[in-house]
């Protein structure tokens, strides 16, 4: 039904993919490699998240896995809030007899994070991050 639109004119019908392909080119804002470790008490965390989110709180977090220690992503520049998460099996069952999985990453480092970095379009933009439990803190 496109093509029986078009029959008569040939060009239009190769003209009209580039048209439509026109609006795409914009991919919003540049990103750039982010790269880094997390340790927790001095020890690498297996597994876990790490968020870029925007000082000013606006669009979605850029969001990587770290995986022993080590994470690797996109984001946009500037300064940033970091948020970091992890979770492990507890040796007590859920309620339904599942695997129970609990965060052991202190709130201070995800949910009431204080945690920053400033993303450089020109800089190295590796971050390290040595968090504390709660036992260590001072």
């Amino acid at each position: 039904m496109f093509f029986q639109f078009f029959r008569g004119d040939p060009f239009l019908v190769l003209l009209m993919p580039l048209l439509m392909l026109a609006g795409c080119g914009d991919s919003g804002p540049a990103k750039y490699d982010v790269t880094g470790s997390v340790t927790l008490d001095g020890q690498p965390i297996e597994q876990g998240e790490i968020r870029f989110l925007s000082a000013d709180v606006q669009g979605a977090p850029e969001t990587g896995q770290i995986v022993n220690g080590k994470f690797a992503c996109r984001t946009t520049e500037g300064q940033k809030r970091v948020e970091i998460t992890a979770t492990r099996e507890s040796p007590t069952p859920a309620a339904d007899g599942l695997p129970n999985y609990v965060s052991y990453i202190p709130a201070a480092y995800n949910s009431q994070s204080t945690l920053t970095a400033e993303v450089k379009p020109d800089g190295d933009n590796t971050f390290t991050f040595k968090l504390q439990s709660q036992a260590a803190r001072p």
